[in-house]
């Protein structure tokens, strides 16, 4: 009998313990979101889809969306928090005929310092016909500082530190998961969705401006903030979200893969003009929180600035200009 007790008291101490523990989807979903944007390292893989389709009165438009819906792109990138390092290999594949086109290009980016590299090697492996590598660059990395490079119509913009800015992207994201609804959640097994709805991007565009508002002019902040309404009253008019969801593969708290599908419908009102959009991303993650290690190392290659490239190109086609003469 005292066995039986015990074991009746054991079994209940489990289902209470276990019904303390539980927590809503939205509440796994904003648990592995938190764990993955704070990961120390991690590694992952994304394929990238997408198909146009419409209505227009452009001759070209039905040639040009089927070159595009036969493109395969893939993304692979590896992170590092302690480092501040960034690689990001891009592998895009397609034709534009007569040519094919299979290009595979990694870069690597420096978080802190906002300086990026890329091998002149795979630009010229890759696009060696529509960028030709002078032969004094090859074999070096070429180095982009993106604070000297980030101007717009002839104004610089503010500076802002790279972890700083993903940060407040953070921000913005854990607020947007945090101010759905319960219901927008939902479980099957280990896959945790969440809907997206037209009223969410007025959420975000109206986040982001107010995060970043040092990015925009004083005008254009007054501007916005008095057309808003107006502004997305038009977007309505013309888009149309018919689908928008995000999919997630959890397991212990972490993310191990995750979806999103896109349908959007883009109508004009004033003609019978449409184009459908369709994309799907799935990434999956590995190696979260290990050792991970980068193709592309700044520290032992020898590295020239963007300037420098552009400069070799140019004497290179003013040598092949006079050899023509």
């Amino acid at each position: 009998m005292k066995k039986v007790l015990l074991t009746a008291v054991l079994v209940l101490f489990v289902v209470l313990a276990a019904c303390g523990d539980e927590r809503s989807d939205k509440e796994v979903v904003v648990d592995a979101f938190d764990n993955m944007m704070n990961a120390e390292s991690y590694e992952s893989s994304s394929t990238v889809d997408f198909e146009l389709s419409g209505n227009m009165n452009d001759p070209m438009f039905d040639q040009v969306t089927s070159m595009l819906n036969d493109f395969e792109l893939q993304v692979d990138q590896t992170y590092d928090q302690e480092a501040q390092m960034q690689e990001v290999v891009m592998d895009i594949s397609g034709s534009i005929p007569p040519l094919s086109l299979d290009v595979q290009l990694p870069f690597l980016q420096d978080l802190e310092n906002q300086i990026m590299y890329m091998s002149t090697d795979s630009l010229a492996d890759n696009l060696g016909m529509m960028f030709p590598i002078p032969e004094e660059a090859k074999g070096k990395l070429v180095k982009m500082d993106l604070q000297n490079m980030q101007e717009v119509e002839g104004q610089d913009m503010p500076e802002m530190d790279q972890e700083e800015m993903q940060q407040r992207a953070q921000t913005i994201a854990d607020d947007f998961i945090e101010q759905k609804d319960e219901g927008d959640f939902t479980q099957e097994e280990d896959r945790y969705s969440v809907s997206i709805t037209q009223e969410d991007f007025r959420y975000l565009m109206e986040a982001f401006m107010e995060e970043f508002d040092e990015m925009f002019t004083q005008e254009e902040v007054d501007t916005f903030n008095q057309d808003f309404d107006s502004m997305m009253e038009e977007m309505d008019e013309v888009l149309t979200v018919e689908q928008f969801d995000m999919s997630m593969v959890i397991e212990d708290d972490q993310i191990q893969e995750d979806t999103i599908e896109a349908d959007l419908l883009f109508e004009d009102p004033e003609s019978d003009e449409s184009m459908q959009f369709y994309m799907n991303v799935q990434t999956t993650y590995s190696n979260r929180n290990g050792d991970v290690e980068f193709s592309i190392d700044p520290e032992n290659e020898e590295t020239i600035s963007f300037e420098e490239l552009n400069q070799m190109m140019n004497d290179m086609m003013m040598q092949d200009m006079g050899g023509m003469n």
